[in-house]
């Protein structure tokens, strides 16, 4: 595919045509019964008071609808095609050029999705076929396509959305572990009763244009116990040797990552990760750790999450010492598929030579169909 036609007509069009394709009531449904499709719709407006030695204060806006096609024509087999829009790249390069090394929106914009890892691609995000075999107390899935590894690797069930949970990018994924999306690859996922294992390959592209291949395995546990449900996971994730070093040759990235989230009772919800460098050559983080807990049932069919992270720097590779992130978010329910968010987060980067410090105050409204 060629790059896509610049010009503001198309940076509007295209988001909009979204959310009309999304309150069509055709979509939201099964088309027929070997065919459905999904819709979500995504706008933002977030302000920052930058401090520190970033200075200023700005707010920008963003809208983007995600369009999923999901075509199974038996109960094993499954193709799913994903494709994304977007208009405005909200606050991302205000941060990036300030500085920062977190985002405030997590979710794929505007620039995101022109020229995907510098594959020639535009807007496709997903497009994969997934098998299952199914035999007595187990399961074994085999997906193959252009997949996104955050979907199988590090999951979570309350810090893992950015379009319905926490904002920043700190709380969506453990950013040691630097998953890869939308390129090639492959992933098995095994379920054997409450233990599940994941294996998965991928290729894609370093910030440098380099191709790379990237591992990870994952095992994970889910218990029904006395506080309520609760999913445990571990993974191991390396890479090949393509990523940069302080002596200016190329090594691989490698890491260990821990996932968990507990329910407690019908209305809370805490949740943890972890993440080590276990090759410090490379990578930009040597040690990751965010914890918080979500309550639900609260006013106006609210729930509040509340958040924090704190991230160590890699002294071999990155000037980067800490950054600890806070964010506190409190979703409202307008009815059973759109959903009003007022979100606030507090950044704090330390680096050797200065410090970034930003307020970022968001209002998010989501809708499904």
């Amino acid at each position: 595919m060629g790059k896509a036609p610049s010009g503001v007509g198309l940076k509007v069009a295209l988001p909009l045509t979204g959310i009309i394709l999304a309150t069509s009531p055709l979509w939201g449904i099964d088309i027929n019964e070997k065919l459905s499709a999904d819709i979500a719709f995504s706008a933002v407006y977030q302000w920052a008071d930058f401090s520190g030695n970033a200075r200023g204060d700005t707010g920008k806006g963003s809208v983007a609808t995600d369009i999923g096609l999901n075509f199974h024509p038996t109960d094993e087999d499954q193709l799913q095609l994903t494709f994304s829009f977007a208009a405005g790249n909200g606050l991302k390069k205000t941060f990036e050029e300030k500085g920062f090394l977190f985002m405030p929106n997590a979710d794929d914009l505007e620039d995101d999705l022109k020229d995907i890892n510098g594959r020639n691609r535009d807007y496709l995000l997903e497009a994969w076929y997934m098998h299952t075999f199914k035999g007595k107390g187990f399961s074994l899935s085999l997906t193959g396509g252009i997949i996104d590894a955050t979907a199988y690797i590090d999951d979570n069930a309350f810090a893992n959305d950015e379009l319905l949970q926490f904002m920043n990018d700190v709380f969506v994924n453990n950013p040691v572990a630097s998953l890869p999306s939308y390129d090639l690859g492959g992933v098995a996922e095994l379920d054997i009763g409450s233990l599940s294992l994941k294996g998965l390959v991928m290729n894609s592209k370093t910030d440098g244009g380099r191709n790379y291949d990237y591992y990870a395995l994952q095992a994970g546990f889910s218990s029904e116990n006395p506080l309520g449900e609760g999913n445990y996971r571990v993974y191991y994730f390396r890479t090949t040797k393509d990523f940069p070093t302080a002596e200016g040759n190329f090594d691989y990235l490698e890491g260990i990552g821990i996932s968990l989230d507990q329910r407690v009772g019908k209305n809370l919800g805490l949740f943890g990760r972890f993440g080590i460098n276990t090759h410090t050559e490379t990578g930009d983080l040597r040690e990751f750790y965010s914890g918080g807990a979500v309550i639900g049932n609260l006013p106006l069919k609210g729930e509040l999450g509340i958040g924090i992270a704190h991230s160590v720097g890699n002294k071999k590779i990155s000037s980067l010492k800490w950054a600890t992130t806070g964010e506190l978010y409190y979703k409202i329910a307008l009815n059973g598929y759109a959903f009003l968010t007022f979100d606030l987060q507090r950044d704090r980067e330390e680096f050797e030579d200065e410090t970034l410090q930003a307020t970022t105050f968001g209002i998010r409204l989501t809708a499904f169909f």
